[in-house]
């Protein structure tokens, strides 16, 4: 096996002009194919990571997202209070009501207009996330127009810096704070008092609560009582598969899309690497005809082609991934389809997908590979040997 191995990867050398461009073409196909996956899943992962697992969001019964939801203040005093809920110290509930809004700003680099998440909160929101921290300035003074801003928001919207001054809902707001989110939803978002706002956008209720549980399986007890009580009409839902749902039909689209681009440009490669294949039996037809006068049979022609048109692949599903490693990097930005403001993230690598994308690559080459190989082996020794001549 290794002799064959070694066999096959010579005659790939000797061609290596040829062999360079298969492999390049290829390794295009798979860096697209790989960014794909990657793009998606940063999404789901940007979205999956945003919330905590020990927390509930309430929302009213119905409502899509934070933006259409309601909930009173005399219901949410209630909700706070329920069996299931965690109580922290001096009887204070872990829990914190919130109003989602929109605010609109221009971006550093395209100068061009995109929609934020605005949510008034309280400081009670670090305790329901300790994974929010802050990160420069501090928090805003509760019943001032103080604001702070996710790193994301901070990064890509200048205008939201720390210290500058944002005007919205004929009211100025002072960026006095950045707090990092563990790369989650929550950095694309600009947070502030949750009564400032309210006053501002001429709101009377909240739009949703986020609880902390007493234990996970807590759950189960809060979604039963909450949804089946009448006098709150709400829908109950782990925080993070809240969020996580969000991103499930824009990933899909991402995914749909690509993929297609991907299997037409796929097309494309294994066209070059039968190309590729095709001329390499071409050249070296006396030399099959050699080894059949060997003794080497038909099988096992067939097998070293395929396994030389293998090695194309790897080589370029090495390529693609090496090339797509580099996209973890980068961070982009794009509209949230269901609340219709921005969110940042960043493409994600996984194992699987590395193993996919090789499996890929080499799924292409031997598509591309069997007919010449078939070719190869079903060459009559005579007809080979006698192409010499010609």
């Amino acid at each position: 096996m290794l002799l064959w191995g070694a066999y096959s990867l010579r005659n790939l050398w000797a061609r290596r002009v040829t062999t360079a461009f298969t492999v390049a073409g290829m390794g295009l196909v798979v860096f697209v194919f790989l960014a794909v996956l990657m793009l998606a899943h940063g999404l789901e992962r940007t979205l999956g990571k945003t919330g905590d697992p020990a927390n509930a969001i309430l929302l009213r019964k119905g409502a899509l997202s934070e933006i259409d939801s309601s909930i009173s203040r005399d219901r949410a005093k209630i909700i706070a209070l329920q069996p299931g809920i965690e109580q922290g110290g001096e009887g204070r509930p872990v829990a914190v009501s919130e109003i989602g809004l929109q605010l609109t700003l221009r971006k550093a680099k395209e100068r061009s207009l995109a929609s934020l998440s605005l949510r008034g909160t309280s400081h009670d929101a670090f305790a329901v996330r300790p994974k929010v921290r802050l990160v420069q300035g501090r928090l805003w003074e509760p019943g001032t127009t103080e604001i702070m801003v996710g790193a994301q928001v901070a990064k890509q919207f200048p205008e939201a810096g720390l210290h500058r001054v944002l005007h919205f809902g004929n009211r100025e707001w002072t960026v006095v704070g950045v707090f990092d989110a563990d790369g989650s939803g929550f950095d694309s978002e600009v947070w502030g008092d949750a009564e400032q706002f309210m006053a501002t956008f001429h709101r009377t209720a909240f739009s949703s609560m986020t609880v902390g549980l007493t234990r996970p399986d807590a759950l189960v007890q809060v979604k039963e009582q909450l949804e089946r009580d009448p006098r709150f009409n709400l829908s109950v839902k782990r925080e993070p598969d809240y969020y996580e749902g969000k991103a499930e039909s824009l990933a899909k689209m991402i995914r749909v899309t690509g993929l297609f681009l991907t299997a037409v440009f796929s097309i494309g490669a294994i066209l070059g690497a039968t190309m590729t294949m095709s001329a390499s039996v071409a050249q070296r037809t006396t030399e099959i005809g050699t080894l059949r006068t060997l003794g080497f049979t038909r099988i096992a022609i067939l097998q070293t082609f395929l396994f030389e048109s293998m090695a194309l692949g790897a080589s370029a599903g090495l390529l693609g991934i090496a090339g797509a490693s580099f996209l973890q990097s980068v961070t982009i930005s794009t509209v949230n389809w269901d609340t219709g403001s921005e969110i940042a993230f960043g493409f994600q690598l996984s194992p699987g997908m590395t193993g996919l994308a090789l499996l890929f690559a080499v799924c292409m080459s031997l598509a591309g590979g069997l007919i010449p190989a078939t070719r190869a082996a079903r060459l009559e020794v005579v007809q080979a040997l006698g192409e010499r001549t010609v």
